[in-house]
């Protein structure tokens, strides 16, 4: 009986112990979104402070962030469930929700673009005008202004649901695209901002340049993070370490300093509750927020995480959770200090980020948290700074405390499962607590762009979880709506919205707010696009160049037969010379005595008026003074040196000039057969100026 009993007290106590891991084990990751790149500013908003930070790359946003581009700033987001984001300038974007098969973002003012880019993955992109739906594979452009919005499919298929008449509009590429208010949906030529086109199919072209870079990093990255892999063929390599009773692949970064480790060069920030590690290297991210950090053969290496229990490979079974930082605190005195976390060791965190070795910190039970650094195995490599640069620097190696030892942190140092007063004094008064990066924020969003974040925080502190089948048979059921051709609705303006951070406050009818169109490129480039799903960007060349066939218009009335090979075959003779036409035009202006003998060389040489005909084609109102022609071409038959002599300054050796002379006759000759006569060339050539007349 004594037996048994110590055999189901040792039960008692292995189920105790085990219960709490599987259950984390169990539990769902987090999702956790990326700012991956950003151009100009972004800011995201601070819902504790109620004010408004600056955004930096590789910086963490999740459900209930709120981002927002300034007049020039342009961004691209990355969640790995597929979903891809890039937002435009003065453009507020929401998440709303961020789960393995659903998205849901909403977009207050701006202009962004959604890829879906996973097979079990549904968008749902929320607007004040509808929501749109965006299947696996789809991509489109959402244009949201302020009294209405438009939506273009770049690719694929989506739905967009109307808000006020709960209808549903099917659109694919190449079809017209829809355009709404508040009352009533209409259709357009479906095109795309020719402009921000071209933006997005600059990133495409990077991703794509990346993608050719292969490696053994595609084949140890779980599929989520393998859009880094060429981070890390870039940066490190991968060696078989001795590990755990067996030899493990492991990632070593050898693009660093001598005596590197990590969380060292980036810094701490607020997010969530919990301490999160903003990165300023370029494999920081997925190094410190997946996976583990190993020091073995005195150095550090990452393990990376894996999707599910490997079998064939010699991978560390690190789960794929992310995490804010795995690190234990410590403190003493004026400094604060964190040890990175061996794989098993106990990470604590006021979120609660899933996977197994994480501890939920309440303010109940972290009474009874007892932790000690002589337990953590790197605690000989703890990071040591002052209190007063905990917030302050953005890379703790230039402020790391070297002048301590392993016998010191066990000694004197105290350990914390998290920062708060205890740790650093006045922690919880500090705004510094969360910034991204050490930027005074000088302009911001007007207040009145919180009013839209408000009503979203509603929504999302309803806590409720949509599935992506769920929401496609939702949308199903709802009724088709029908296109109303004739209404008339006016195109999305947003209002530049960002003002100097004195003024967020005051009535925006006391300040001046600047107003455009979200699509003003491409309704200027309107017909200019073959395919109006997708422009290709072509679109952009054609705008400018629309002038060009009035010249044309005007060399056909001079000589009919051909138009448009004659501008042709002078413009090389004119091209083939030093000077370009601008030098030859403005000179004679300038310089009266020099004009004939800068026209005469195009305009009388043995047969040169074939040019002379071309500045009239080009520029009527210079072919009326046809007697003017004349004495220029005699004063050019009496004094033939000066034509050298202004062929001189024009940079080309004697040979050279001759020789364009020599080739244009013939030239001339045959491009004007039949209108020169061969008895009397100058007769001809005059005969053909009072024609056009």
């Amino acid at each position: 009986m004594k037996k048994l009993l110590c055999f189901l007290s040792f039960l008692l106590l292995t189920f105790a112990t085990i219960v709490p891991i599987s259950s984390a084990a169990d539990e769902s990751p987090v999702m956790v979104g990326r700012i991956y790149y950003i151009e100009g500013s972004l800011l995201r908003y601070v819902t504790a402070e109620n004010d408004w930070v600056a955004a930096v790359k590789d910086a963490p946003f999740g459900t209930g962030d709120t981002l927002y581009t300034g007049s020039q700033g342009q961004a691209e987001l990355v969640v790995p469930n597929g979903t891809w984001i890039r937002i435009g300038d003065n453009t507020q974007v929401q998440f709303i929700g961020l789960d393995s098969d659903v998205s849901e973002v909403d977009v207050a003012a701006g202009l962004a673009r959604f890829y879906n880019k996973d097979n079990d993955l549904v968008i749902k992109a929320t607007s004040p005008f509808g929501y749109v739906l965006v299947y696996p594979g789809s991509a489109f452009d959402f244009y949201v202004g302020e009294n209405s919005a438009e939506v273009v499919v770049v690719k694929g298929k989506i739905t967009f649901v109307h808000a006020a008449t709960n209808a549903r509009y099917e659109i694919s590429p190449g079809n017209p695209s829809i355009l709404t208010d508040q009352n009533q949906v209409t259709s357009q030529d479906g095109g795309v901002d020719p402009i921000w086109d071209e933006w997005n199919r600059t990133r495409e072209s990077f991703w794509a340049s990346k993608a050719n870079i292969t490696g053994p990093s595609a084949q140890y990255l779980p599929p989520a993070l393998r859009n880094d892999a060429y981070v890390f063929e870039e940066n490190g390599r991968w060696e078989k370490v001795p590990y755990d009773g067996s030899n493990r692949w492991f990632w070593r970064p050898t693009r660093v300093p001598a005596g590197w480790a990590p969380f060292t060069a980036g810094r701490w920030t607020e997010w969530y509750g919990d301490q999160t590690w903003v990165p300023d290297e370029p494999f920081g991210y997925t190094t410190h927020h997946y996976g583990n950090w190993i020091f073995v053969r005195n150095r550090w290496y990452w393990a990376p995480p894996v999707a599910r229990a490997t079998i064939g490979l010699p991978l560390l079974n690190i789960g794929f959770f992310w995490n804010p930082g795995r690190v234990s605190w410590i403190h003493h005195g004026g400094h604060v200090g964190w040890v990175p976390l061996a794989p098993r060791e106990t990470y604590y965190s006021h979120h609660r980020w899933g996977g197994p070795h994480v501890v939920h910190v309440t303010n109940i039970n972290i009474r009874q948290i007892n932790v000690r650094p002589r337990n953590y195995a790197y605690a000989r490599h703890a990071v040591v700074v002052p209190q007063k640069n905990f917030h302050s620097v953005n890379n703790y190696r230039t402020v790391r405390v070297t002048n301590i030892n392993n016998t010191t942190i066990i000694n004197n140092y105290r350990a914390a499962p998290v920062v708060d007063n205890a740790v650093i004094s006045n922690y919880s008064t500090t705004k510094q607590r969360h910034n991204f990066a050490n930027v005074e924020v000088r302009e911001k969003p007007h207040r009145t762009t919180v009013e839209r974040i408000n009503t979203n925080q509603r929504i999302i502190q309803q806590g409720r979880r949509e599935k992506a089948s769920a929401l496609e048979q939702q949308v199903k059921s709802i009724q088709e709506g029908r296109v109303n051709r004739e209404a008339k609705i006016q195109q999305p303006k947003v209002t530049n919205l960002i003002v100097p951070a004195n003024e967020v406050n005051r009535p925006k009818s006391e300040i001046r707010l600047q107003q455009r169109e979200l699509k003003k490129a491409s309704r200027e480039a309107k017909g200019e696009s073959a395919e109006p799903g997708r422009p290709s960007t072509k679109v952009d060349k054609p705008s400018p160049a629309k002038p060009l066939p009035k010249p044309e218009g005007a060399i056909m009335p001079a000589k009919p037969g051909r138009p448009i090979p004659k501008p042709e075959a002078i413009t090389p003779e004119k091209s083939d010379q030093p000077t370009s036409k601008p030098e030859r035009v403005r000179p004679p202006r300038q310089r009266p005595t020099e004009k004939p003998e800068d026209l005469t060389p195009t305009k009388t040489a043995p047969k040169p008026e074939a040019v002379a005909p071309v500045k009239p084609v080009a520029k009527p109102e210079r072919i009326a003074p046809a007697k003017p022609a004349q004495k220029m071409e005699k004063e050019i038959a009496e004094k033939p040196v000066p034509k050298k002599e202004r062929i001189t300054p024009a940079k080309p050796t004697p040979k050279m000039e001759k020789e364009p002379v020599e080739k244009s006759i013939p030239k001339r000759d045959r491009a004007m057969p039949a209108k020169v006569s061969p008895a009397d060339k100058h007769k001809g050539e005059l005969n053909e100026q009072e024609k056009p007349r």
